[in-house]
């Protein structure tokens, strides 16, 4: 701060003399009242011209006296206009206008230039510690001190919901100290303060997780579903419920919400592109791959149809998935995932236990082709079957 004020002064006294010296300057010397040399030769010359035509007989006396009484007043007129010009530039009265002028503009100066950069400039900048050179970069402490007299102000006040921005800045340098938890305690008192903020609400969600070693459940999911109810294309909300929902291997959530982030976004942007990977990851994780072939001595007619499904273990057995190939296409290698299931609210990513099956429908009578098998987990799953008539 010293040295801006050291360089502003240094350049407002520039200015200052700049307008200053040139107005209290004295008239050039030019214009000062100088003998005309080329004049008087010509008086001398004009009226030794007269006492030779007086002399020749040419003029009387009395004309003689007339022409050197006119030369003599056209000298004096000559050499008393300049005179009285100069007296009247260096007159008391011209001085003391240039004097006055002089100090109203030095007065004025620094006035205006004040004025200016009030105006213009940045003043709080000045309050920046800029100990460490032009850059101004503040020490930790200094910012922590900032903070603390931000936080203290904040808490010294009755509650306002104007200041609910203020407790999310408050919320937003404590995340930047690294102190999560006093992060989500002001978020707390923005979102109390303004709750139908949705990206306040998933700033707050966000923090929480921070808070709590980076997990989404619970309250952080709370906040998050208030954030998609009050703004449903919120990408901050949006890509929070899909972790959320993936972390939770609820796939197929985390699915849809990705792709609802995606339409959110252009296409070629980096979140876009990240969401399209997570897609990939969920899908692959939660299908259900199968190597379908038949046994040795079993075959069906080229129209047979081959009917893949895929059940959910246990007693209500739901039916989750189905494929149909034609038997022609055999061997084959094919992907179960929630894009063919049945029923969008029960979907094989729900599942870690599912069962697969592969029967043979063709429109000859006795040919009962079929396999079955069970596939555990939920991420990565295979299986294999191998079609052929049931024993006896």
């Amino acid at each position: 701060m010293i040295t801006f004020w050291i360089i502003a002064a240094a350049m407002l006294i520039a200015a200052i003399l700049c307008a200053v010296v040139p107005l209290m300057q004295r008239e050039p010397a030019a214009d000062t009242p100088k003998p005309r040399a080329l004049n008087v030769s010509l008086y001398r010359r004009e009226l030794a011209d007269a006492d030779h035509d007086r002399l020749a007989g040419v003029l009387s006396d009395g004309q003689h006296a007339a022409l050197r009484s006119e030369i003599e007043q056209r000298v004096l007129a000559d050499t008393r206009t300049p005179a009285a010009l100069s007296l009247m530039r260096a007159s008391p009265q011209g001085t003391a206008t240039r004097a006055a002028t002089s100090a109203l503009l030095i007065a004025l100066f620094p006035a205006a230039a004040c004025a200016l950069y009030l105006k213009l400039g940045q003043p709080a900048a000045l309050d920046l510690d800029d100990s460490f050179g032009a850059s101004h970069d503040m020490s930790s402490a200094s910012v922590e001190m900032m903070v603390s007299r931000l936080a203290f102000r904040l808490k010294s006040r009755v509650p306002d919901p104007r200041d609910a921005a203020n407790w999310a800045t408050l919320a937003r340098s404590y995340a930047v100290l690294e102190r999560p938890s006093d992060a989500a305690a002001a978020y707390a008192r923005a979102v109390t303060l303004d709750p139908g903020d949705a990206q306040m609400r998933a700033d707050f969600a966000d923090t929480l997780a921070s808070a709590n070693e980076g997990r989404l459940d619970g309250r952080p999911s709370e906040e998050i579903a208030a954030a998609l109810a009050i703004e449903p294309a919120n990408p901050k909300a949006l890509a929070l419920a899909a972790s959320a929902a993936f972390e939770a291997r609820r796939f197929a959530s985390a699915i849809s919400y990705w792709r609802r982030l995606i339409a959110t976004l252009d296409a070629a942007s980096p979140i876009a592109v990240q969401a399209r990977k997570n897609i990939d990851e969920a899908l692959s994780m939660s299908a259900v791959t199968v190597t379908l072939q038949f046994a040795d001595g079993a075959h069906a007619t080229p129209d047979a149809t081959v009917i893949l499904s895929a059940h959910a273990q246990g007693a209500a057995n739901t039916l989750l998935a189905e494929r149909h190939l034609s038997a022609s296409e055999l061997p084959a290698t094919v992907v179960l995932d929630d894009s063919f299931a049945l029923n969008p609210a029960d979907t094989l990513s729900a599942y870690p236990q599912v069962s697969v099956e592969a029967r043979v429908v063709t429109a000859t009578p006795g040919e009962n082709l079929s396999a079955r098998t069970n596939v555990t987990g939920a991420e990565n799953r295979r299986a294999a079957l191998v079609i052929a008539a049931p024993p006896g």
